[in-house]
């Protein structure tokens, strides 16, 4: 597995607990403020099932410290934006009336976010089951971000289809855009290779760093 990226080892409890708490207390919060319920149990069924992995496969797999993070950073952004049924998300509304947008674009931040913060989520995953030095790991990452985008464009598209066109056109929330998957997708792309590019340089100025350490006398 990758060394860290940001968080130490030595803790007093793990991570996952310390985050526990906090996440159930937002999550009933913003459940009990929903604007649109069956929206909200529509939207965290992955969610639910995403935690139901996670208790199954720990005794074979455990993220690291700065994974945990990442992700809880993205179920809270996902969390806040089923609480408005993403289409009336407040903050969205906030960014359309100051900027003069003519849709709510919070989904669309979701959708990048999901490629920026579950990157190293999942490089911290195929580091383990290929070994870090693996060529190509950072490539497979976005393509696995891209395929993920893609699988839930298309679980957007079936619950339209299962629903009655209400509920449908909440929980897909194309506000109109006849290309919002097309967007949402390129935006998770771009997320993915921001996120890669930065690592990129955090892992170039770790190994100068070591290197000075090593070697004080050093010309880098």
């Amino acid at each position: 597995m990758e060394k860290d990226l940001l968080l130490p080892k030595y803790r007093v409890l793990p991570i996952s607990k310390i985050l526990l708490l906090p996440f159930c207390v937002i999550w009933f919060y913003l459940y009990a403020t929903a604007e649109d319920h069956t929206d909200w149990w529509i939207e965290n069924i992955l969610v639910m099932l995403f935690f139901t992995g996670l208790f199954f496969s720990r005794r074979k797999f455990i993220f690291s410290d700065t994974s945990l993070v990442f992700i809880f950073a993205f179920l809270l952004l996902h969390l806040y934006g089923a609480q408005g049924a993403y289409t009336h998300n407040s903050f969205g509304e906030l960014l359309k009336t100051r900027f003069h947008l003519w849709r709510n674009p919070y989904d669309r931040i979701v959708h990048f976010s999901f490629g920026f913060l579950m990157a190293y989520p999942m490089l911290d995953l195929f580091s383990t089951w290929w070994g870090k030095e693996r060529k190509g790991l950072l490539l497979t990452v976005n393509m696995a971000i891209l395929s993920l985008a893609t699988i839930f464009e298309l679980i957007e598209w079936g619950v339209a289809a299962v629903t009655d066109k209400a509920t449908g056109e909440t929980y897909v929330a194309t506000q109109g855009d006849p290309w919002d998957a097309q967007k949402d997708i390129i935006l998770a792309l771009i997320g993915s290779v921001l996120f890669s590019l930065v690592l990129k340089i955090i892992r170039r100025r770790r190994r100068l760093r070591e290197v000075s350490t090593a070697n004080p006398g050093a010309q880098l």
